[in-house]
């Protein structure tokens, strides 16, 4: 063999050696949670990591401001100051009986938010303000805020314990719909014509409250609020009535409401309004 087939020969096993050579393996960066369970070490801490680990949902009685006000665009004309810490226990029960105890665990899978907060007091920061009595629940595309995280969780009124259990349920179907997660009845989406709707004529189309430019979702969270908000009882007797339903709407549409979540989440809405 001459000298230069052996360098040629030399050459080719050289480069197949460092072709061959294993590449460092890239590791991929590792994403941190964007919140740390449990938040400090009292027995409510293993609850609220428990309902993590089953729901994928976040409880938080430690948040910012940016956690509650920041809403994907803009800040929300609320504040909230971090949760009580000797009442996040009661707060956690409070939710169980006035809220989550009326869905199944299907749709609290399919409805809940991305986190809960519990805060001692939300209130508006625009007129009017709410610093006297703060408002119960407020929520927005990524949470649900409890209000009533405080000592005066246990000194509230029956009649301030049932407004409590309203705007709660109000504001968790806020974030359920806004967010598209329950999805409207197709019965009630096709029963108006949004178009022909005005302030004059709104009975006649089954509408609670007009608005320019209203949608279905405007129009269904007012049959939400209608629905937690009063007994089936106190429904026929006002809403439901002649004088107030000419064309039978209101009836029809709550009707495509009870029927749909009952067939497909098993969800008994009235019994929330039931729930004096």
């Amino acid at each position: 063999m001459n000298l230069k087939l052996l360098f040629s020969l030399l050459s080719l096993m050289i480069a197949l050696a460092l072709g061959c050579k294993k590449e460092p393996v890239i590791q991929p960066d590792t994403l941190q949670p964007e919140y740390q369970l449990p938040q400090g070490n009292q027995p409510y801490d293993n609850k609220i990591l428990d309902f993590y680990k089953k729901y994928g949902t976040y409880i938080l009685y430690k948040f910012n401001d940016k956690d509650f006000q920041w809403n994907i665009s803009a800040n929300i004309l609320y504040a909230a100051d971090p949760g009580d810490q000797d009442y996040i226990a009661q707060s956690l029960e409070m939710m169980d009986k006035k809220l989550f105890s009326f869905y199944t665990e299907p749709f609290l899978k399919l409805s809940l938010p991305y986190k809960i907060l519990l805060s001692s007091r939300i209130r508006r920061v625009v007129a009017p303000d709410t610093l006297a009595t703060p408002v119960n629940a407020v929520s927005t595309f990524s949470h649900f805020t409890f209000g009533q995280a405080s000592p005066r969780l246990g000194n509230l009124t029956e009649q301030e314990l049932t407004v409590m259990k309203n705007e709660l349920h109000i504001a968790y179907w806020k974030q359920a719909v806004i967010t598209k997660k329950v999805e409207l009845p197709d019965l009630f989406i096709a029963a108006t014509d949004y178009g022909m709707v005005q302030d004059y004529n709104k009975n006649e189309y089954g509408v609670f409250t007009y608005s320019y430019g209203m949608t279905a979702s405007d129009d269904f969270l007012d049959y939400i609020t209608a629905i937690v908000s009063h007994t089936a009882e106190e429904l026929e007797a006002t809403i439901f009535l002649p004088e107030n339903d000419p064309q039978g709407r209101f009836k029809f549409k709550y009707n495509a409401v009870i029927n749909y979540y009952k067939a497909k989440y098993n969800l008994d809405l009235q019994a929330i309004g039931n729930s004096k």
